[in-house]
């Protein structure tokens, strides 16, 4: 069946088109866990390129996750992979830095599981795990239509089978045969992926199908964990953040029968009587009673208004564990990544618990959070300083004494204006529909009244690519002069095409202009290797040596440049900068 072309194989990482030497992650991974791969749903890994045979001089981190990790709707930067890599090029200049994603929207631990032995295989230094909002509806998730097995014996088998050709032929026979996968409740014939992967399922809190999604995600992580504790790599697993605060439960049970009924109405009457005390009580008595999460959400209000801090985020966690439609993970996952973190002495980057500090009231909420669970702008940031600060405690690398402080960090942060605005139209369409309403609507495109907003038209409809639209922005940076964005927009693009000798003398003589002299070196090291013949990169390459007061490279660099340029009067001024920085 191999040799007469049956069947499919969609590896991890597959040769980068171009660039030999160069891997890059498939963007077909996701059709691996489909009978048939067109039922597939349209997610891809971001394109990251990194070299096969990874350098003695390469720090190397995969990071694993969904669409939390993905960076969901800014993209690779903005996510924990983008901004950990900007953030470490900046604290170990001298390293070669990468930080490959693998995650991607609606997967699970068994997606995580099943991508382990390949990224093995990539030696990583590190990985960084950030995962678990989709184990009940996901792919092969407890409660997800996205799927075929249901037992977690059944699906750990499906992972070890699926590349036989012989199963695969099983599988589209027993397809022929199958009935489709119901719709979502409320969204038929609605496009989104989170309607397509909830199917009617309405998972009650310590319910059969919710115990089995607690054991899938600390059966398949502990397995994570141990393969990469055998490989001799350390893992970093993060808690999970949410919105807590400003996320009323999709879906919560409705209690029967009048005494519910009764206690609200002294509920209500205690409010508007302005009695909060007894208003509060009731309230409490009624959510322990009923345990619905409408009932401990709208206690979480209430004792946020008086102020009572610990008290509401305890009642909005209750809340959200309480929510039926399962799309934030409960707490209970927090709980099994603390607990394995000590079973395998792995040390846990503590994102909820960073998010609370710099939240109102202490309670995660629209401060960092887009919706239900994806980080804004800000909450990104944090989610990455976090793993940051806990790479840099566990001494993954040896000297730190450079790391780039969090103000000039937030700064750098490789998000532009046209991220943003395409972001916001993410998210405005994805409130558009299930499970945000009941009744979906159409969201129009911001009118392009400015010339970055007319970028973000000509992408969002497909009439610039990312490449041809970078360097639209950047030319429009430049033109206005606006130094640190035009940086930021070279820095991408150098950054996405490690081969290409162009963004890497840009971004080197842009590090050069604001003094940045440790990153310039850098940058125009990497276009001097791609175009030897730059004589112009080498002269920046000359005063920034210089400024950094290592004369024998700035030196070296120099002869070479009278080599190619002879008797050129710039010489002489490299010559005079080289002499005085001898001085003492």
């Amino acid at each position: 069946m191999r040799l007469s072309g049956f069947g499919h194989t969609y590896p991890l990482f597959v040769d980068a088109k171009g660039m030999p030497g160069y891997y890059q992650p498939s963007d077909q991974v996701i059709k691996r866990y489909f009978n048939d791969p067109k039922q597939a749903p349209n997610v891809s890994i971001d394109t990251i390129y990194f070299q096969k045979q990874k350098p003695d001089d390469t720090l190397r981190i995969v990071v694993q996750g969904g669409s939390s990790a993905a960076g969901f709707p800014y993209g690779r930067w903005g996510g924990l992979a983008g901004m950990l890599n900007d953030r470490l090029e900046a604290t170990f200049p001298d390293k070669n830095i990468e930080v490959i994603t693998t995650a991607m929207s609606a997967v699970n631990s068994y997606t995580l599981l099943d991508l382990v032995d390949e990224i093995i295989e990539v030696q990583p230094d590190a990985v960084l795990i950030y995962a678990g909002h989709n184990e009940f509806i996901g792919v092969m998730g407890a409660g997800s239509a996205l799927t075929s097995a249901q037992s977690h014996g059944a699906k750990l088998l499906f992972l070890k089978l699926k590349e036989l050709r012989l199963y695969q032929l099983m599988q589209r026979v027993v397809s022929w045969f199958s009935p489709a996968p119901p719709a979502a409740k409320g969204g038929a014939e609605r496009g989104t992926l989170m309607a397509k992967a909830a199917a009617n399922r309405e998972i009650p809190f310590g319910s059969e199908l919710y115990e089995q999604g607690k054991t899938q995600f600390e059966g398949n992580m502990r397995l994570i964990l141990s393969k990469y504790q055998q490989a001799g790599i350390p893992v970093v697993m993060g808690t999970l953040a949410s919105n807590e605060k400003d996320q009323k439960p999709f879906v919560s049970a409705q209690p029967q029968g009048d005494e519910w009924q009764t206690k609200w109405e002294a509920y209500r009457t205690a409010l508007e009587a302005g009695e909060d005390k007894l208003a509060i009580q009731g309230l409490t008595e009624m959510a322990e009673q009923f345990d619905t999460a409408n009932a401990w959400f709208t206690l979480g209000n209430a004792l946020i208004l008086k102020g009572e801090q610990d008290k509401a985020r305890e009642a909005y966690l209750k809340a959200k564990d309480r929510d039926q439609l399962r799309f934030r993970a409960p707490e209970a996952f927090n709980d099994i990544i603390r607990n394995l973190a000590t079973e395998f002495n792995t040390p846990v980057a503590d994102v909820q618990n960073y998010m609370r500090q710099y939240s109102k009231d202490g309670v995660i909420g629209d401060r960092l959070m887009l919706e239900h669970l994806h980080p804004n702008k800000r909450g990104y940031f944090l989610l990455t300083e976090s793993y940051f600060n806990t790479l840099r405690t566990i001494g993954l690398m040896a000297d730190w004494s450079r790391a780039q402080p969090s103000a000039i960090a937030w700064r750098e942060v490789s998000i532009t204006e046209v991220d943003e605005i395409l972001a916001k139209y993410k998210i405005d369409t994805l409130k558009a529909d299930f499970p945000f309403t009941d009744t979906p609507y159409k969201v129009p495109f911001p009118t392009p009244t400015d010339t970055v907003t007319q970028l973000a038209l000509a992408r969002q409809s497909g009439k610039q690519n990312w490449i041809a639209n970078m360097q639209s922005l950047l030319g429009h940076y430049r033109q206005q002069q606006n130094h640190g964005q035009a940086l930021i927009v070279a820095r991408m693009l150098a950054q996405a095409f490690p081969t290409q000798h162009g963004p890497q003398f840009a971004t080197g003589m842009l590090f050069l202009g604001v003094k940045e002299y440790p990153r310039a070196v850098k940058y125009l090291n990497k276009a001097l290797e791609l175009e030897p013949k730059n004589t112009e990169a080498r002269k920046g390459l000359v005063y920034a040596l210089v400024a950094l007061k290592k004369i024998a490279p700035a030196e070296q660099q120099l002869t070479m440049l009278k080599q190619q340029l002879g008797n050129d009067p710039s010489i002489q001024g490299l010559e005079r900068a080289v002499r005085a920085a001898q001085k003492p």
